[in-house]
């Protein structure tokens, strides 16, 4: 017998499996499934229902993913829209508006629009830290600190990481996965900085606790690998981290198609392992392919297209094409001033780099 509550109950399992996908990171999956129990939720249940925000929040994290960000925006305010309608004091609301938020937060941070995502971001765990206990509240603090680290505020972003790597350690235990990803980010954070052997240090913890989580061929194995191939490499290590860009490159070319952010990042990081082997035309071309495609991806004032053509800058000045350099580095400059402010620690090289051309 069919009831009326069985698109509904349809819908719960659609979103069901649509999680099982984004856990897997099988993010077109995750959109598909999506789109259908979103369908459901809005027939049946009206499109200011919290079960259509909630759908919506995941959709666009997905869309994220994939490179989508103004479908993946659309998707956040959305759900931001409809929890804002809903009273939202305490209990599931809450924890609903607070996910909606966070969700287009992370969106507007992938785009550079840093200080939009700041506001959010502040917002959210202003909301949450009455609500949420340590361990909840660890993954905004992370959140946090990868906003901090990509608009240049590296100290900030520091006490972010080591806050919610604390209590994870402390609720978990030093060995437990959980900590996988904090130990990633703090590896980039290290190598911003210039701290070499302790990104390596931290890079190597966040690929061994994978390894136990994971087989060899899951994404986050497969994006350890290549965060510790970019360590090596700006270690000098140059033969043993280009196998591990190369592999990462193919990899999730391979599993999301070639204009995937992970593909364009790995492929600028590439290109800088093979500038420092001297093959100068194999890394313009992959820097030009991994720029092009983060122009597309973000727009052409993205601080990403501006990490691309500062590495471009430095291989003409090396190529002695000291006019283009210039011009290059002027470039990455102006983007990085504009978007994020003069504090940014890019600047001084490219400022740096100006004054040798």
């Amino acid at each position: 017998m069919i009831t009326a509550s069985d698109p509904l109950d349809e819908a719960v399992a659609l979103h069901g499996r649509a999680l099982a996908a984004w856990d897997d990171q099988r993010y077109p999956d995750t959109v598909r499934l999506c789109r259908r129990a979103l369908e459901l939720f809005e027939e049946h249940a009206g499109p200011g229902h919290p079960d259509v925000a909630n759908v919506l929040t995941l959709l666009g994290g997905a869309e994220d993913e994939l490179g989508e960000h103004r479908a993946a925006e659309a998707c956040h305010r959305r759900a931001v829209a409809v929890m804002g309608a809903l009273p939202a004091k305490s209990g599931v609301l809450l924890r609903l508006r607070i996910q909606a938020d966070l969700g287009l937060a992370g969106s507007l941070r992938r785009q550079g629009r840093y200080p939009e995502a700041e506001q959010l971001y502040l917002t959210a765990l202003a909301e949450a830290t009455p609500q949420y206990d340590a361990v909840e509240l660890a993954p905004l603090h992370n959140d946090l600190g990868v906003l901090y680290k990509f608009a240049g505020r590296l100290d900030e972003a520091h006490a972010c990481y080591t806050r919610a790597l604390a209590v994870l350690e402390e609720a978990h235990g030093p060995g437990h996965p959980a900590l996988a990803g904090l130990w990633h980010n703090l590896a980039g954070l290290a190598h911003s900085r210039g701290d070499l052997e302790e990104g390596e240090e931290y890079a190597r913890r966040s690929l061994a606790l994978h390894r136990v989580a994971f087989p060899p061929d899951h994404p986050a194995v497969v994006a350890d690998e290549a965060h510790l191939g970019v360590l090596m490499q700006a270690r000098g290590a140059l033969a043993e981290a280009e196998p591990l860009l190369r592999r990462a490159v193919g990899f999730f070319s391979e599993r999301y198609g070639p204009e995937h952010h992970d593909v364009l990042v790995n492929l600028h990081n590439l290109a800088a392992v093979l500038a420092g082997q001297g093959s100068y035309g194999e890394a313009e071309s992959l820097y030009l392919r991994a720029l092009d495609g983060k122009r597309r991806a973000f727009g052409p004032d993205h601080p990403e297209v501006a990490l691309t053509l500062n590495n471009l800058a430095v291989l003409a000045a090396e190529r002695g094409e000291t006019g283009r350099a210039s011009a290059l580095a002027a470039e990455a400059h102006q983007i990085l001033e504009t978007r994020v402010g003069p504090g940014h620690p890019a600047l001084a090289g490219l400022a740096h780099l100006a004054a040798l051309c």
